[in-house]
């Protein structure tokens, strides 16, 4: 599920995982670049859990789209902005439609304003943040019933869910270039988000994270291990493993692993760590590529 997007939403999925202090872009293109930045990484992060679902034992319903809606209380310039960058109205607006997901599939598109959720119709509620609390828990149910404006005409959309893996994600507002698990979470850089320009390089970033939940190396019980540099060795080998697996059963082109890793490697390796041949816990760049290239052949 995709909650509805505000401003104060926008913020937060993208600054919570810096220990700086997050500055919102003052400018439309900034705010623009940032949204298209996080559309990008929720797509590709939902089409690798819509497609291996069947291997989680917790699911939750998915669209594919964002709603924005500007919220009652937040500071008068950044609506402003906000407002110019979106074209927002009173009632919730669709920003983004994930491709090939149930809302695309329905016929929803970018720019249409939802008058109604499963049958609550924005009209009758007390407050827009009344709606939108409403039109987010009609998005974790198996079918929503949307009423919405396009072009002066009234038209109602039924779709049905996608289910995926019950795991979220968050785009950091750092300029790094990785990739972490944390929890059920799994955070990327903006920078990477930046950096990695083809979606397969992104995915093979997304898709090692999704590999450390699932293989349970985010449990805080395995706290020690992650302590532990042998061990935290043999964790990351495993979710290369699992993760160039999950990212090619999503659809994605496994080189992208090979030039994702090379182009991080570029940017991340300072003159010290490739004189000392540092790599921390992964294997080096190359000999990590052959390994991959091995699992894929097996």
């Amino acid at each position: 599920m995709l909650k509805t997007v505000t401003l104060i939403a926008i913020m937060f999925i993208a600054g919570c995982a810096s220990s700086k202090t997050y500055t919102p872009p003052q400018t439309v293109e900034g705010l623009r670049s940032l949204y298209t930045q996080l559309n990008r990484v929720s797509a590709i992060t939902h089409n690798i859990l819509v497609a291996n679902s069947p291997i989680c034992s917790k699911l939750k319903t998915y669209y594919g789209f964002i709603p924005m809606s500007l919220k009652e209380q937040g500071n008068e310039e950044q609506k402003k902005l906000v407002i110019k960058a979106f074209h927002l109205k009173k009632q919730p607006i669709v920003t983004y439609v994930d491709p090939k997901r149930a809302a695309d599939k329905a016929g929803l598109r970018v720019g249409d304003v939802i008058i109604s959720a499963n049958d609550n119709r924005w009209s009758d509620t007390k407050s827009p943040d009344e709606f939108t609390k409403l039109l987010g828990e009609a998005q974790q149910s198996s079918h929503l019933r949307l009423g919405i404006l396009r072009d002066q005409k009234k038209l109602t959309l039924d779709l049905t869910a996608d289910m995926a893996c019950d795991y979220s994600f968050i785009l950091s507002d750092t300029n790094e270039h990785k990739a972490m698990a944390r929890n059920s979470e799994i955070i990327v850089d903006f920078g990477a988000a930046k950096l990695l320009k083809r979606d397969d390089e992104l995915a093979f970033f997304i898709s090692h994270e999704l590999a450390h939940i699932l293989l349970g190396h985010t449990l805080p019980e395995r706290g020690k291990e992650l302590a532990n540099y042998k061990m935290r060795n043999i964790m990351e080998k495993d979710a290369d493993a699992l993760g160039v697996r999950l990212m090619v059963r999503a659809g994605y082109d496994p080189a992208g692993a090979e030039t994702a890793l090379k182009s991080s490697d570029l940017i991340d390796s300072g003159p010290v760590t490739k004189f000392f041949n540092y790599h921390g816990p992964y294997m080096p760049v190359d000999k990590r590529i052959r390994y991959l290239r091995k699992v894929l052949s097996e």
